[in-house]
């Protein structure tokens, strides 16, 4: 029987890993360079606190269990309501709080382009200020992460909640509707304009509100006034390409006002790679109070970006490998893999008896940059011949002169 991962995962070999810890690392940066520490939050949680804002139907989007003692939990599929349980039983925490984080998270969805049941994602927080800075705040972040990982263009689309329930009155979707409708509009940028509105239909909205929403988001007839003045402060903080687009409206219905989502030119049929938006009311419903506690954040999903830019594939984590011609100079060998690991200089050895030519051979399969060959004359000349397997050349280094001759290479 051959063994495949479940449905909807993936594995990440030594080249996909060390492509994405690189990136990692840059957006980790960029995330510290606005002020925001990192998190990291329980792969489960209390299936009530997962449901408290969604709803038992949520249950239909996660992975739930009961552990050995009977309790209901459930895997992680939204950051955002895991420190929104933080913030909440912590009210002392100076405002604005600034979290980020860059996880792996689990949604019970059907598997296509560019969506996973099991998913990485990086994403912040910004809770206690309610300012449109902090709006364009979060898209000069967004816009910078994902500069970072790609020179594709892309451009954001943003809009508010707010307006859409004023469009959404104004053209007559009945109240107990509002959210099917809101879930089908949201899938505007995925599917057809005509399929949007047979779902909408299959959802009993009448077909003159049908109209009438579509009629008024297309002419903006609506104040947008806060919408500009977030995208005139982002353009500020160096943020290009933003539209105002009243479709907008991000699924989840714990959003309050400003929305948004991400897309790289040529590139739509993907998906958004980055969402969010404002919530405000989230953080009072696990804590009890009365008052709103403004915050505002965003996900972005970094499969889907690694599947537009693809992988290094010539990528092995050794950049030297060393080759003793003969099996009596293997022990030497040995002690020279040592002092170059001893000099952070990544490098290995044979480790299966194989002959020269055969080493040879691993090297290639394996794309690894350099070879040292260590032989008889290169013994009795205290030398060793260093070899770039991109170009051919070769060249005689002492060995006491090795380490210094390899570290100018900036491997």
């Amino acid at each position: 029987m051959v063994w495949q991962t479940p449905r909807g995962t993936r594995d990440y070999l030594p080249k996909e890993m060390k492509q994405r810890n690189y990136l990692f690392s840059k957006m980790r940066k960029i995330f510290e360079l606005y002020g925001y520490g990192e998190v990291v939050t329980p792969a489960f949680e209390d299936f009530e606190l997962l449901s408290k804002k969604s709803g038992e139907e949520v249950e239909k989007e996660i992975y739930t269990f009961k552990d050995k003692s009977n309790r209901k939990l459930g895997l992680r599929f939204d950051p955002t309501v895991p420190i929104a349980r933080i913030v909440s039983s912590n009210p002392s925490l100076t405002k604005p709080i600034k979290y980020y984080y860059i996880t792996r998270m689990w949604r019970y969805d059907r598997p296509q382009a560019g969506r996973y049941r099991e998913f990485w994602q990086a994403g912040l927080e910004l809770i206690g200020t309610k300012t449109t800075d902090s709006d364009a705040e979060i898209l000069a972040v967004a816009s910078d992460l994902i500069k970072s990982m790609t020179n594709k263009e892309f451009y954001f689309k943003i809009n508010s909640r707010k307006i859409t329930e004023q469009i959404a009155k104004k053209a007559g979707i009945p109240k107990d509707k509002k959210q099917k409708a809101f879930i089908a509009i949201d899938k505007l940028q995925k599917i057809s304009e005509e399929k949007v509105k047979q779902e909408m239909r299959d959802n009993q909205i009448p077909q003159q509100a049908i109209d009438n929403f579509f009629e008024l988001i297309q002419k903006q007839d609506i104040d947008l006034t806060e919408l500009q003045e977030i995208r005139q402060k982002a353009q500020e903080l160096g943020v290009k390409n933003i539209e105002i687009d009243l479709s907008v409206i991000r699924g989840l219905d714990y959003y309050t006002g400003f929305v948004f989502e991400t897309f790289i030119k040529d590139n739509e049929g993907i998906g958004s790679i980055c969402s969010g938006g404002r919530y405000d009311k989230l953080v009072s419903i696990y804590s009890g109070k009365k008052e709103d506690t403004p915050a505002v954040g965003f996900g972005l999903g970094i499969d889907r970006i690694m599947d537009i830019i693809g992988y290094d594939k010539n990528y092995y984590p050794s950049q030297v490998f060393i080759a003793n011609i003969k099996p009596e100079l293997k022990t030497k060998a040995i002690q020279l893999t040592q002092q170059l690991r001893k000099n952070n200089i990544s490098c290995e050895y044979d480790l299966m008896n194989r002959n020269f030519r055969k080493q040879l051979d691993y090297v290639n399969s394996k794309n690894i940059p350099y070879l040292i060959i260590i032989g008889p004359k290169e013994i009795q000349n205290k030398e060793a011949t260093l070899k770039n397997m991109k170009t051919g050349e070769e060249q005689k280094i002492k060995l006491d002169n090795l380490i210094n001759e390899i570290k100018k290479m900036n491997l």
